[in-house]
């Protein structure tokens, strides 16, 4: 009868990349060995070196990146300061009543939120749809002309139909005129904070 064969277990050292017979006298022939020593130290050196290499870089990313943010503040402050000398300093004039911006020469009346001044459009409002500032004089003048001519016709058309009171709204009509007042006020917010008022 035929012995089956089997084979002897191996070993293989990752340092020195050889197979070896897995028992404890061959292993520790091998690590006693001086190539196996060589190898070890040579792994050591390395991955000392590969820490050091490490550490380095990670402090000269630290000091590049402390360097791009003192850089950007710097720059940021700079932004900062220009954006303020171009968008003037809001200052109260006590001659007008009016707050007054030297740096466009415009005046703002905090009771009506209108601008007047040098540096206006030739015509039409500022802002939003019912508009923060009347730039012309003489379009203003015809506006609130034109609104009293229309107020009053519609006041003595009421008169003559005997409804002194106003009917109720929609609940769809007084939802639109609400979002109308809010984008309104969102507007003039937006301008408020473009010119430094708030």
């Amino acid at each position: 009868m035929t012995e089956r064969w089997k084979s002897n277990p191996m070993y293989w050292c990752e340092l020195c990349r050889v197979w070896m017979n897995d028992s404890k006298a061959a292993k520790f022939n091998h690590e006693q060995g001086v190539k196996h020593k060589e190898n070890l130290a040579r792994k050591l050196r390395d991955m000392s070196k590969k820490a050091d290499a490490e550490k380095q870089q990670e402090e000269h990313a630290i000091a590049a990146m402390d360097s791009i943010e003192a850089k950007a503040r710097k720059q940021y402050e700079a932004d900062q300061a220009a954006a303020q000398a171009q968008a003037g300093k809001w200052v109260w004039h006590e001659g007008s009543g009016y707050y007054y911006n030297a740096a466009h020469r415009w005046y703002f009346d905090v009771k009506t939120s209108y601008y007047y001044g040098h540096a206006m459009p030739v015509s039409g409002r500022i802002g939003g749809a019912k508009g923060v500032g009347i730039a012309d004089p003489a379009a203003a003048a015809a506006a609130d002309a034109q609104k009293r001519k229309r107020e009053g016709s519609s006041s003595a058309a009421a008169a003559a139909a005997g409804k002194g009171a106003k009917k109720p709204l929609d609940p769809a009509e007084a939802e639109a005129l609400a979002r109308r007042e809010a984008a309104r006020q969102r507007v003039e917010a937006r301008t408020k904070t473009a010119f430094g008022l708030t």
